[in-house]
């Protein structure tokens, strides 16, 4: 059976970018990755990447623009033809925001039934819900603003991805508090409700970590996040009956003793439910956790050099095999083995030429 990668990426030149669109990659069997394609879009920055399978669509969001993309995919081929694009929703009304960045939409997921994309717009602080249909996205039908430290109109607080419990209608999202709008960082749970994305609970995290990705254990109950300045990893326990979000652990994310900038970006839970990793954008490396089976808890096994700069992005294999590094700043995917008794991760001898690679996914 092939194996195609799609990788998103950063374009602009206000983003010091070396992109030129999406690209296409056929993965042999011995590992070696071929490009197909590089296919621009409809804005700059096709930076985060959302595959529908059952519809052989590709949606795509554009990082600084109010744009989702819809591409068709040839399953034969695997390459993408656009096919229509929409708006992720009005810009929102606080003076502060910087006009360039526009909704800054980072990170969307289909919903459980696969009938609605839910947008993370960052900039637009709040959660957009757009039907899918046969003519592909229809415009947002509802927002679940996020609002600031007060219930003002023009106070706003930044989503940053949505993650769905496994086989649940819960679903998570890391929630920064910029201070353009008097934001408030936390980790938010919601529960979708046929259309629109209701606040079960909300942690809140200190003032400044900007909490970013998060992942859940395949068991549904433990949620990891990272929070991008402060570069820590946060253990939440998650009570999906009773939708509630309860903190349970907060470490860092960097080795001890380590004193430079860095800002974490990634976390993954590995399909075994047994480790965590955790990517660090100035010590660049991958940080790898052993997770307790008992409460979920994380000890620090290790830290890995991403072998690049930047790792933007961070994937696993759907068998947890390899694990896959989107380095930014080197222009790299850089390919490890992953050691199923330790966790540990090594890198091979496979570093794929990317530019400014954001996001990958896999068919």
């Amino acid at each position: 059976m092939t194996t195609y990668a799609y990788v998103g990426c950063r374009t602009s030149a206000w983003r010091g970018a070396r992109g030129k669109g999406i690209s296409v990659y056929r993965i042999a069997d011995s590992g070696h990755w071929e490009l197909l394609q590089c296919v621009a879009s409809v804005q700059d920055n096709p930076s985060w990447l959302t595959l529908d399978l059952p519809r052989n669509r590709l949606y795509v969001l554009h990082g600084d623009g109010d744009r989702v993309a819809v591409f068709n995919r040839d399953p034969d081929t695997g390459l993408l033809s656009l096919y229509q694009d929409q708006t992720t929703g009005p810009r929102h009304s606080n003076p502060d925001l910087d006009p360039a960045r526009r909704n800054n939409p980072v990170g969307a997921s289909l919903t459980p039934d696969g009938n609605t994309l839910l947008i993370a717009n960052h900039e637009g602080g709040n959660i957009a819900a757009l039907p899918v249909s046969d003519r592909g996205l229809e415009p947002p039908v509802h927002l679940a603003a996020i609002e600031g430290h007060t219930a003002a109109h023009a106070t706003l607080s930044r989503p940053h991805e949505i993650v769905f419990a496994p086989g649940s209608a819960i679903f998570a999202v890391p929630v920064q508090g910029r201070k353009a709008g008097s934001g408030i960082d936390m980790i938010r749970l919601y529960h979708w409700e046929r259309t629109r994305s209701c606040l079960a609970d909300e942690v809140q995290l200190p003032e400044g970590s900007w909490p970013r990705h998060v992942d859940f254990h395949p068991n549904g109950k433990w949620l990891y996040g990272i929070s991008e300045l402060s570069s820590t990893v946060t253990v939440c326990h998650v009570d999906r009956e009773k939708g509630t979000l309860s903190l349970q652990q907060t470490l860092s994310a960097l080795p001890a003793g380590y004193a430079s900038r860095s800002d974490a970006s990634e976390i993954e839970v590995h399909p075994s439910g047994r480790f965590v990793y955790a990517a660090n954008r100035g010590h660049d490396s991958i940080a790898v956790f052993s997770i307790n089976q008992q409460d979920g808890s994380l000890t620090p096994t290790g830290w890995v050099p991403c072998g690049g700069k930047t790792p933007r992005f961070t994937t696993l294999s759907p068998d947890g095999a390899r694990f896959f590094s989107a380095n930014e700043d080197s222009d790299t995917l850089q390919v490890f083995d992953v050691d199923g008794e330790t966790g540990m991760l090594s890198a091979t001898e496979i570093s794929v030429p990317s530019a400014s690679p954001t996001c990958i996914c896999f068919v």
